[in-house]
Parts: structure tokens; sequence; C-alpha cells
């Protein structure tokens, strides 16, 4: 057994490392894409399709930004728009890389995974829902501030606050734990102060109330952490009442 996982371990590597040199030639990749993109036309199994987006996955890691926005995200638009949650899911993922690493071009990743969340929202699709929260987890500390920021964090907050009307608690200690490990990565970041105000510290808020019904063990930790973002929104305040008055003696003096 342990022969025939270092096996599997060894192809697997083979195969991530040969992805990666033929996605850095353009000609190469367009050719890759076609090949992707004709399979993907006459395939019906729903996992031949999770398949083929875990490829585009790859795409993603290591290809060029304008290459991934120009060949691999119409593919991932088709896999996206299946009909088939497993195969929508498999692409999350995808979704979430090309975020951090096509900030330019970001208006139709966004777009979809947005409509993702929307989804796993409304028609509770709690496997898609797991697959959102832990994508951003990943991306979160390597995105930009104004990823971070702008989409990241008021979205995972948007999904703590609907956490709280899932009646399945089963589903929601789910969706609770891999919250917690999101804040952790967010809290590992620099955030702006008022990103903290308006975003975390309510979303921490909902996260405890779930953490202390459905996984009571893990509220400590909601705890510390909302302790630390309401340290650090004091000392924000602190430190803006400081420089407001600080700018007014100058202006005093200035005036004398």
């Amino acid at each position: 057994a342990s022969s025939l996982k270092q096996s599997c371990m060894r192809s697997k590597q083979w195969y991530q490392r040969r992805v990666r040199e033929l996605s850095q030639v353009r000609a190469v990749l367009h050719i890759l894409v076609d090949v992707l993109s004709t399979g993907l036309r006459d395939a019906t199994n729903p996992h031949v399709k999770g398949i083929i987006a875990k490829i585009c996955k790859g795409l993603c890691d290591c290809a060029d930004p304008p290459d991934i926005v120009t060949y691999v995200l119409p593919l991932l638009s088709r896999l996206a728009n299946d009909a088939d949650v497993f195969v929508q899911t498999s692409t999350v993922l995808a979704y979430a890389i090309m975020l951090q690493r096509c900030e330019g071009s970001v208006g139709g990743i966004r777009d979809q995974l947005d409509r993702f969340i929307s989804e796993s929202v409304s028609s509770d699709v709690h496997v898609m829902m797991c697959e959102l929260i832990e994508s951003f987890t990943v991306v979160l500390p390597l995105c930009g501030p104004d990823v971070q920021r702008d989409f990241l964090i008021p979205r995972l907050a948007t999904i703590g606050v609907s956490n709280s009307g899932i009646s399945n608690k089963t589903k929601r200690r789910d969706i609770t734990e891999r919250l917690i490990n999101a804040y952790k990565a967010i809290l590992c970041s620099y955030i702006t102060p008022d990103t903290i105000e308006h975003y975390i510290l309510p979303g921490l808020q909902a996260l405890s109330a779930d953490a202390a019904e459905v996984i009571p063990e893990k509220q400590q930790t909601v705890e510390l952490m909302l302790r630390e973002v309401s340290v650090k929104i004091t000392l924000s305040k602190d430190s803006r009442s400081t420089n407001a008055f600080g700018s007014k003696v100058s202006g005093f003096f200035k005036k004398k």
C-alpha cells in the first residue's frame, strides 16, 4: 500500500510539472485548451468534467494572467454553468485562484463567484458553500488589499450572517468550522481599520453566536479573535483622535 501511495504521489508530481511547463508556452497552452474544450464537448460524465476543471485549476496556478483570461476562463465558464452541481463546485477553487492572479480582469470572475454564493445560500447547496469558504481561505493571504477589502472579506461576512439561518446543525457546524479557519487567515493579513469595523467585527460576532450553539469547544477561539479586532478598532480610534488633536494644536500655533 505504501509503495502504491508513493507511486501515485510521483505521478501527481510529474503531472503538475508537465502542466506547469506546458502552460508557460502560449502556443502549447492554446492547443491544450483546445483539447480540453473538445473533451468537454464530448463529455457526459460529471466526473470527467470535474477532472477537466482540476486541469484548468492547474493552468490558473501557473499560466500568465492574460493567458488565463483569454484561454482558460471561457472553458471554466462553460463548466461553471453546467447543470450538475458537482461540476460547478469543481470550478470554485480555479475561480478563486483567478481572482487572486488576474486582479486587473476580475469583473466576470467576481460575478461568477457571487452567483455561486447566491445559489449556495438560496438553494442550500452545502458542498459548494464549503468549497467557497475553503477556496477563499486559500487565496486570501495571497490577494492584494483591494481584492481582500472589496470582495473576499465582505463575502465571508455575508456567508457568516446567512449561516445562522441554516436549520441543519451538521451543515451549520461544517460551515462554522471553515469560517473559523477563514478568519484566522484574515487576521494574519494587514487589514484596514474600516474593513475590520464594518465587515470583520460583524462577521465574527455572527460566528461567535453560531459557535456557541453548534461547536462550543471552538467558541473560545472566536472570542479571542473578537478581542483582537476590538483592540485594533480601539487603537485605531485613539490614534485618529490623537492625530486630530495634534492637527488642531499645530494649526493654533501657526496662527500665532
